[in-house]
């Protein structure tokens, strides 16, 4: 599915906290990793003065401990499907039995 970054917004994510996305591989979509959507942001700070919309964040927990790093993937949208690929990164864990990665579109 093609979507319009710059068209996307926090509440779009909002009511999927909690929800499952996956990790696809970009190149064959495979999946790499199940993860839950655990906080979705505003980041003014980030946004762009020429932006449409406010820059946001959203921080995903893994259900395990793993290995993945930072890196490009789509990420599977429960309506919306593939997004992507976006740059993800590993960040400071909210609960250390669960690796964070945040994705920031701005």
């Amino acid at each position: 599915m093609t979507v319009e970054f710059s068209t996307l917004t926090a509440e779009q994510f909002t009511p999927h906290i909690g929800q499952t996305f996956r990790f696809l591989a970009p190149e064959d979509r495979s999946t790499i990793i199940e993860v839950e959507l655990a906080v979705v942001k505003e980041r003014p700070e980030f946004t762009p003065r020429w932006a449409k919309r406010t820059s946001f964040s959203l921080t995903f927990e893994a259900f395990a401990q793993n290995e993945l790093w930072n890196g490009s993937y789509l990420i599977d949208h429960p309506t919306e499907g593939p997004l992507g690929p976006l740059f993800i990164v590993r960040t400071v864990p909210l609960n250390p039995d669960r690796p964070c990665f945040e994705l920031v579109l701005n």
